[in-house]
């Protein structure tokens, strides 16, 4: 796909300025391709040279982290992996929840799914205005600290929030 000098940095890792967003894989544009389909797409993505994959807890309910660790566990080491939390599926309605209690318990279950120990990125999908900003990347910093994730990332932020 891209020889070294076309890499970026990510979190401590050069990545390939091109990831694979792995939404469609089980959610969202329609009908999710079959699990066995999506799984050769990961797979094919790898060995183009794809090494940037970003997924999210919403993605499915599950499902799509379940996908990739199933699927790439046995190629962890070739590539940056990404994930997000922050947006709860309750039934048919969605939500945000970014308290700590809540990124604990999400980081946890994205390693178990993902069958790794560790997330080279973690973000917050969206920002939860009934939760400080700084509670939530505390949360995270400490996932960090821990070792479970690399980095922490925050999507869908306002200058606002940033600052």
């Amino acid at each position: 796909m891209a020889g070294p000098e076309l890499t970026r940095p990510l979190a401590g890792r050069e990545v390939c300025p091109v990831g694979l967003g792995c939404m469609g894989l089980s959610h969202a544009y329609g009908i999710a391709p079959r699990p066995e389909d999506a799984a050769k797409l990961l797979l094919r993505a790898l060995d183009l040279g794809y090494n940037h994959i970003d997924t999210a807890r919403l993605y499915g309910a599950g499902k799509n982290e379940t996908l990739i660790g199933e699927t790439l566990k046995h190629r962890r080491h070739e590539f940056h992996l990404s994930s997000k939390t922050g947006i709860i599926i309750d039934g048919e309605a969605r939500r945000t929840d970014c308290r700590p209690e809540r990124i604990v318990e999400e980081v946890e279950t994205s390693l178990r799914l993902l069958q790794t120990d560790h997330v080279d990125l973690y973000y917050l999908h969206r920002r939860d205005f009934s939760v400080p900003v700084e509670d939530s990347v505390g949360a995270l910093k400490r996932m960090v600290e821990a070792g479970k994730i690399g980095a922490i990332g925050l999507s869908e932020m306002s200058a606002e929030s940033l600052r």
